[in-house]
C-alpha cells in the first residue's frame, strides 16, 4: 500500500482522534490518515473512568496540572470546559455532569464518546489504518515519508505524533513513539508513572480491600507538599484510591529523579488523618466515651463502630493497644490512639511502574515544542500532542480534556 495524505496522524488514542476529526474538518476528504499499531483505535479511550469516559471537569484549573506550565497554560487557554463541551457537542454528543463537576457522556459508556469521533472521522471522509507498525519515518524536501514493518507507505505533508505514553501497558501502551522521535534527535523531560498506588513499607495484609474516607497528607523532608481527600483504599502493599493516586506523581518523581517539585529532598512521608472534620480534643473525647461504654471489652472494640474492624484492629495495634481492655486504656493512652487516628503514617518504598499508572509524567516540552503551534521546533510540520507532551493533570478529567485539547491546538495550527 501508498498512500499520500495532507496530514498523518501517529496514533488513534483521544488527542490523536481529536486532531483527526479537526485537521479533516478543515482540509476535506482524503487529507487525513490516521496510522495506529492496534488492531483497532481508542482501546485505552474505552477504558477511562472504569468504561464511563470522564472526558473533563467543569472545574478546570492550571492548579489541577503538573509539567512544563507554557504547554499547559497554552492548551488550556485555548480549550477550556466550555469549548470542550462545545466540541462534543458539535460532534452530536450529549455530556452529563456529576456533583464533583466530572464531566461523562450522557449515556456513562466510553464507546459513546469512541463511536462519535469515528463516526465524524467517517463524515469528513479521513481514513483509519490500524495494525500498522511503523519502523521509520524521514523526511525528504517537504514530505514525511512513513513505512511499516509489512513495507506500505503514506507520504504527509504534515505529521501529528499523537502515540501516548508507556502507562497501561496492557492496552496496548507502549514507548515505541518515544523511540520514532528519539530517531529523530528528540530528547523527552525524564518520564516517570503518574495516578498509581503508592507501594509503602508498612505492610498489612489484614487491610487489603479496606476502604475508609479521610485526608491523606505528603510530607518531603517533613515539610507538607500536598494532601487530598477522598476514599483511601488499603492494600497488602500500600494505598491506593483517586486522593492517593493524586499525591502519587510526586512520589513517583522522588523516587525516579530523587525530587519533588522540582525540588531535591530525601525522604517522603504520608500522613492518612481517618477524621478529618474533627480534631484531635474532639476524638479524644469520642475514645473517653466508647472507653465507659465498652469497659472490659478488647481495645480494637473502642473503634470497631467507627472503623472497619481490619482497620481498629491495625490502629489499635499501631498504638501498641492490642490485647488491652478498653477499661484499662489511661488518658495517656487513648491520646496515643488519638494520634494514630489523626496521623496514621506510611512510608513510600518505592517507584510504582507504569503497568500500574493511567498516565506518564514527564515529555516533551517547550524546549522542544513551540507552545503556541505545539509544532517541533527542530522539524518543521511535526507536531507533538497529548500524553507524549510534558504535562499531566490530577484525577478528574483533566488529562482527557488536555488530551483532546492539544491535539485539537496541534490540528488548528497546520497550515
Amino acid at each position: 500500500m501508498k498512500k499520500k495524505v495532507r496530514v498523518a496522524v501517529v496514533g488513534g488514542g483521544a488527542s490523536g482522534l481529536a486532531a483527526a476529526v479537526t485537521a479533516s474538518g478543515r482540509f476535506g476528504r482524503g487529507s487525513v490518515a490516521v496510522i495506529e499499531k492496534q488492531a483497532k483505535t481508542g482501546r485505552k479511550l474505552l477504558a477511562t473512568g472504569n468504561g464511563r469516559c470522564n472526558i473533563g471537569n467543569r472545574n478546570l484549573s492550571r492548579r489541577n496540572y503538573h509539567g512544563d506550565k507554557k504547554i499547559i497554560d497554552s492548551v488550556l487557554s485555548g480549550f477550556d470546559t466550555d469549548k470542550a463541551i462545545s466540541f462534543f457537542s458539535s460532534l452530536g454528543l450529549l455530556i452529563r455532569e456529576d456533583s464533583e463537576g466530572r464531566l461523562y457522556p450522557y449515556s456513562n459508556k466510553a464507546s459513546t464518546v469512541l463511536d462519535c469521533l469515528r463516526y465524524r472521522l467517517m463524515q469528513n471522509g479521513a481514513e483509519e489504518i490500524c495494525d500498522f507498525h511503523i519502523n521509520s519515518i524521514h523526511k525528504e524536501n517537504d514530505t514525511f515519508i512513513i513505512s511499516s514493518d509489512d513495507n506500505d507507505i503514506i507520504f504527509a505533508n504534515n505529521i501529528i505524533f499523537a502515540s501516548g505514553s508507556a502507562a497501561s501497558p496492557s492496552l496496548g501502551a507502549d514507548t515505541s513513539g518515544y523511540s520514532l522521535l528519539k530517531k529523530a534527535g528528540l530528547k523527552p523531560a525524564p518520564l516517570f508513572p503518574s495516578l498509581s498506588p503508592v507501594p509503602c513499607s508498612e505492610k498489612f495484609k489484614a487491610l487489603k480491600g479496606v476502604r475508609a474516607k479521610g485526608t491523606v497528607s505528603l510530607f518531603a523532608d517533613n515539610k507538607k507538599i500536598a494532601e487530598k481527600k477522598g476514599e483511601i483504599q488499603f492494600s497488602d502493599k500500600g494505598l491506593s484510591g483517586i486522593c492517593v493516586f493524586d499525591l502519587s506523581r510526586y512520589v513517583n518523581e522522588f523516587f525516579a529523579l530523587g525530587s519533588v517539585s522540582g525540588r531535591e529532598c530525601k525522604k517522603l512521608s504520608l500522613s492518612v488523618d481517618l477524621m478529618p472534620e474533627t480534631d484531635r480534643d474532639e476524638v479524644f473525647a469520642y475514645l473517653k466515651k466508647c472507653r465507659r461504654i465498652f469497659g472490659g471489652e478488647s481495645s480494637e472494640l473502642i473503634l470497631s463502630f467507627a472503623f472497619d474492624k481490619k482497620l481498629a484492629g491495625v490502629i489499635a495495634a499501631r498504638a501498641g493497644l492490642k490485647g488491652r481492655t478498653c477499661s484499662s486504656l489511661n488518658d495517656q493512652q487513648l491520646r496515643m490512639l488519638a494520634d494514630e487516628i489523626k496521623e496514621l503514617c506510611f512510608t513510600p518504598e518505592c517507584l510504582s511502574g507504569f503497568e500500574t499508572s493511567q498516565v506518564s509524567a514527564g515529555g516533551y516540552d517547550s524546549k522542544t515544542v513551540d507552545p503556541e503551534t505545539l509544532m517541533c521546533r527542530k522539524i518543521k510540520n511535526l507536531y507533538i500532542c497529548g500524553e507524549l507532551l510534558d504535562a499531566d493533570g490530577d484525577c478528574g478529567g483533566y488529562n482527557l480534556h488536555f488530551a483532546f485539547g492539544s491535539g485539537i491546538r496541534a490540528a488548528e495550527h497546520i497550515k
